[in-house]
Order: C-alpha cells, then structure tokens, then sequence
C-alpha cells in the first residue's frame, strides 16, 4: 500500500504545484493583456524535484502534464497549450537533471564556478523551451519563430532566474542551524542593518512610483552592498523579490515609464532585462565574497592549528627573504634563545651573530646544498648563544617555498628547535655504550671501532695489552671500594703517559688496552713510563698500596692484522711478560713465542674475540674491582699495609 501512496503523492504535489503556479502565470498574463510576464511553474517543479529526490522526478513530471494539459485546456489554449506544456516539461527536466549532476543543490552558489553553472544551465534549457514554443506559435498561430522566440526565452529565463537563484542559494544543508547559531550569538546588529537595506531599496520604489522617475540602476549599489555584507542566499531572495515587485507593478500600469506608449509586452522586456543586469553582478559578487571568506576562514584555521603545534612542540619559526637578507623570527623563536621580540635584529647576519663558530662552515655547506638544489631541504644541528651567555644545541630546518622565473630561490621558512636536553641524553647514552662507566676510559667496543677505523686509514700503531700484577690481594684485603680507587688512579696514569690522539680502553677487571698512533720504538717508550706510573704507591684512606703492570704489544699497519690476530699476538706477548716475571713488557715477534695467551687457551677462546662483553659495575661491587680468573696473575708485587 506505501509504495502505492508515495508515488500518488508525488504525482498530487506535481498537479497542485503546477495548478497553482501556473494559473498565477495565466492570471498575470490576461492582466497583461496576453503578454507573457512571469511564470514561476518551471523553477518551482525544479525545486519540488530536487527537495523530495531525482528519482520521484518521473512522478511528479507526470502530474505536472496532467495538471498543464488540464491548465491549457481551460484557457482555451488547444493544441497550442499542450505543446507549450511539452516544452515546460522539457526545460524542467534539463534543468533538474543537470543541476542534480552538477551538484548546485546544496552548494549555496557559493562560488562563482556554481553560478555560472546555474546560468549555463538555465540558458541552455530556456533557449530549449524558447524555441520549441515559438515553432508550436508558428505553427498554430502563424506567427514568424524570430517575432516570438526572443520574448518567450526572456519570461523563461527571467522567471526561473527569479525563482531558482534563491532556491539554491537557501538550499543548504545545515542552513536552519546556521540561523540559529547566527541568532543565537546575538548578530541583531547585522539583522538591523540588513532591514535598514530593505528599508532603503523599498523607499527607493516608493519614490520612483511617487514622482514617476524609474531608474532601475540605482537599485544596483543597494544590492551589491547586500552581497558584500550578507552573503547569497540575502541578496538573491532580495534581488528576486524587488525583480518581482517592479514586474508586478509594470504589469498593473503603476511604474513609471518612458516608454508607456509601447506594448506592454515590450516595456516588460526592457524593464527585466535591466532587472537581470542589475541582479546577475551581484550572483557573482557574493560568490567571490563567499570564496574569499572561505578562504579567509580556512587561512585562520590553518594559522590556529600552526600555532597550536609549533606551540605544543616548542618550535619557532622564522621566514628569511633570500635576496634582501631581511628575515622575520616568530615571538617563540626569540623565547627560545631567551630574548623579548624585537631584541633581535630581523636580518640573516643574526645567524651569524648568535651561532657557534666551529658549527659556521658546516652551516655554510648545509645552506648552499639546499640553495643549489642537491637537498631537498636544510637542516642542522648547531650551537646557539643563549641570552644568559649559555651555548644551546638547537635543531634548525627549513626549504625554499618561493623561486623567480629563473628558478633563483627568492624565500625560505623554516623553524627552529631546542633540543639541549635530547643532545644532552644522547651523548650520555653514546658515553655509556662507548665508555667504562667506572674509569670514562673507552670500552671494549668503542675500542674495536677506533681500531677498525685506523685500519682502514692505512695507519701504523701499536695495540698494547695491559694487564696488572698481584691486583687480587688488594682486593680480598681492602674490599671493592678500594679497589676501585686503584682502578680510577692507574686510569688517570694511562691518561698522562699516551697522547691526546690515542686510544686508551678498560677491557673488564684490571685489563686495558691501547691504541698508540706512533712507532713500534716511541710505543715501547711509552710502556716503559706506563709500568713506572703504576708502579708508584697509591694511597687510599690510611693504606697504601702499590700494584705492577705487564705490557704486551703487537704492531699493525697498512691495514693489517685485524683485532682478532692482533689481540692474540698482544696476548701471547703479554703472557710472555708475565712468564718473564711482570712489571715489564714485550713485544709480539721480538720474543720467544710461547703459542698460548695468558690463560692458556687459543686466543679465538678469550672474551675480547669470542663475543663477550666483561661486566662493568658502575657502583665498584662485583668485576670492577675483582674480575680475576682462576690462573690469570703470574708474578708477586709487594702489599703494604
């Protein structure tokens, strides 16, 4: 039964649209002594149309054929009436199929792309109609197509201008909430000022039919105020009212006209062709006012959400002009070096002024890079001076966002980070993986890189293997912290006796190793002052103790050995000076080789080579102070109570 009814409905409301308009169109015509004046039948079926669905269109094109054929008839129009209702058919359903594929419903004709959709659309689908109706008045009337066509494409192209204008500029979805929201922050000021509009326009005809001057141009500056200050939808419904309301008035002998004495068909033709050069700016003028506070609106959000993100991640942003050197530094971007806005000169040599002088040649390289295209982007990490005098690691970033014809870089932006905390973090978790945390000596793997890397350098150095005597008993007898004073203090004598450019490690326990960049003789010379300094007494509380070392060093150059044979030939070296008595060194290849490392196992066996990283105790419990193996310590030194 409902799918009975509804398509009923539709027909009903297509039968007593089209009635009702259409018989206001035939009324005003007989007013008009037969001269076509307006009909609003074609637009509002438009508009029926599209509000209930384009799929109901066949339905209630249905009852508007019905109701026209039924309408024609009445007048006494005959044959003549049906066809021109075939053509009012066909103008709706052009009208209604395009507009639906265009999507003008709903766009608020709020850019000018959607209002010269509309106006192609009407065009096209009046001259369609236009033409059909004046071959029909040809053809029953004998009535020439070029004496009629002109004047029936005016009332269909005026009428459904008057009445679609409005509708589509109205028809958009949120509009009733969008009222209230208007009403609801109080905007009565604007409401007043849109009535003290109206109030102008409509003395403005009182006046013209008081004194019997018609001047349809001055109805212009009212209208484009209305499409400046109140949007579309205001000035269509305005424009479409005061239309009508002139229309009417020619109609009824009450507006004032120049050219009273010529058929009221042609005055109508005059006057709405001034109506619609007055009324068309306007469409497009509010269309442009809408696109530009789109736009405004659509810049504010996106400077808000800018603002909000350099705000919540600390960042401050800077746009420097790259030919003139004037550059602009944001509120934040002064906060973050410590300085009120405008404390700052806004010019590039502020860079320079406030940047570390060992990060200038690499900033130099970085910008030149991005400036000539080989990055896409700059970037770098470099000190700043802060205000309090403090160097700060900040992150600065940036690109080009504008070019001349040329391609020449005109403009950069970018922003600027402090990232002191995060560098600070980094180089101590580097410092953790890379050094001993009980000495600050490099670690093991630190070790093997620097060793690696003088390999590949091609360099001559010498690898020394430290191990120390008769360390245990120090231990047993003064417990870890003791020991860890020993550990600290012979670390300190390693420091003093290698140059700034060597390598010195803490493998685990009391074993260190050294890279030395210098001759196997120079090397050597340096073992001999390395086991002198350990050897002095180190004073701890009330105790005093003294310790040896054992020395093993094995050459390497032009890239070879690797660590792994290196360290064994160390090794067996060391070994060989232990066997020998400690406190002494040897040298791999200038002593007997006895085969076997220190713990007599293959040197592919020893933590350094397989794999093992020796534990550190930070806090001097556990290894730090008494890694010793079974077997490891050959050799007595002296304890001293």
């Amino acid at each position: 039964m409902q799918r009975f009814l509804l398509p009923m409905m539709f027909f009903a409301a297509g039968v007593l649209l089209y009635v009702t308009a259409g018989g206001l169109g035939v009324w005003l015509m007989r007013i008009a002594n037969s001269a076509p004046a307006f009909w609003p039948a074609n637009g509002l079926a438009v508009a029926l149309i599209l509000s209930v669905g384009i799929h109901r269109m066949g339905w209630v094109l249905a009852g508007i054929a019905a109701a026209g054929f039924v309408l024609q008839k009445l007048a006494g129009a005959g044959a003549l009436g049906t066809w021109i209702a075939l053509g009012d058919i066909l103008e709706i359903a052009i009208v209604t199929i395009a507009a639906h594929r265009a999507r003008l419903l709903g766009s608020g004709l709020q850019s000018i792309a959607s209002v010269v959709t509309m106006i192609a659309i009407l065009m096209v689908a009046t001259v369609a109609n236009a033409v059909m109706a004046a071959v029909g008045v040809a053809l029953f009337r004998q009535v020439p197509v070029l004496d009629s066509v002109f004047m029936l494409w005016r009332l269909d192209m005026t009428s459904a201008l008057l009445v679609l204008a409005p509708f589509f500029a109205i028809a958009t979805p949120g509009r009733l909430d969008e009222i209230r929201q208007t009403l609801r922050h109080g905007a009565w000021a604007r409401g007043l000022e849109y009535l003290a509009l109206v109030a102008v326009i409509l003395g403005a005809v009182v006046f013209m039919w008081w004194s019997g001057q018609s001047l349809i141009s001055f109805f212009t500056a009212p209208l484009l105020w209305c499409a400046i200050r109140f949007g579309q939808a205001p000035t269509t419904i305005t424009a479409s009212c005061l239309s009508l309301l002139i229309i009417l008035l020619t109609i009824a002998g009450e507006w004032p006209n120049a050219y009273s004495s010529q058929p009221l068909a042609w005055q109508l033709q005059r006057i709405e062709l001034s109506l619609s050069l007055n009324t068309l700016p306007t469409l497009f003028i509010a269309a442009a006012m809408a696109g530009l506070h789109k736009s405004a609106r659509a810049l504010k959000q996106s400077q808000e959400r800018l603002r909000y993100a350099l705000a919540g991640s600390g960042e401050g942003v800077w746009d420097w002009n790259i030919a003139t050197g004037e550059t602009y530094f944001s509120d934040s971007w002064h906060e973050i070096l410590g300085y009120e806005p405008g404390e700052i000169e806004p010019h590039e040599r502020s860079w320079d002024h406030l940047r570390h002088p060992d990060d200038n040649a690499e900033n130099r390289r970085r910008i030149a890079d991005h400036l000539e295209g080989r990055t896409p982007r700059y970037s770098i990490e470099q000190r700043f001076r802060h205000k309090n005098g403090d160097w700060i690691w900040v992150l600065d970033r940036g690109s080009i966002v504008e070019r001349d014809a040329e391609g020449r870089p005109l403009r950069a932006v970018g922003t600027l980070q402090d990232i002191s905390r995060l560098r600070a973090r980094q180089d101590e978790l580097d410092r953790r993986a890379h050094h001993d945390s009980l000495t600050g000596l490099a670690n093991r793997t630190s070790l093997i890189e620097s060793f690696e890397r003088w390999n590949r350098e091609k360099r001559s150095f010498c690898f020394v293997l430290i191990d120390l005597d008769a360390f245990k008993p120090i231990n047993d007898r003064f417990g870890h912290q003791f020991g860890d004073h020993v550990l600290l203090a012979i670390a300190d004598c390693i420091r003093a006796c290698i140059g700034k450019d060597d390598v010195a490690a803490r493998l685990g326990g009391d074993e260190f190793a050294l890279l030395i960049d210098a001759p196997q003789a120079d090397t050597e010379f340096t073992a001999r002052r390395l086991i002198e300094r350990i050897s002095e007494a180190i004073g701890y509380a009330d105790s005093l103790v003294t310790t040896g070392a054992s020395i093993g060093i094995a050459p390497a150059s032009d890239g070879a050995p690797d660590f792994e044979t290196t360290y064994r030939m160390a090794d067996i070296a060391l070994y060989d000076a232990k066997a020998a008595g400690g406190s002494i060194y040897r040298t791999a290849g200038s002593s007997r080789p006895s085969g076997q490392s220190r713990r007599g196992k293959p040197a592919s066996a020893l933590p350094g080579l397989a794999g093992e990283d020796p534990a550190d105790d930070a806090t001097g419990q556990g290894e730090d102070a008494a890694d010793h193996r079974d077997g490891r310590k050959a050799g007595n030194r002296r304890l001293l109570p």
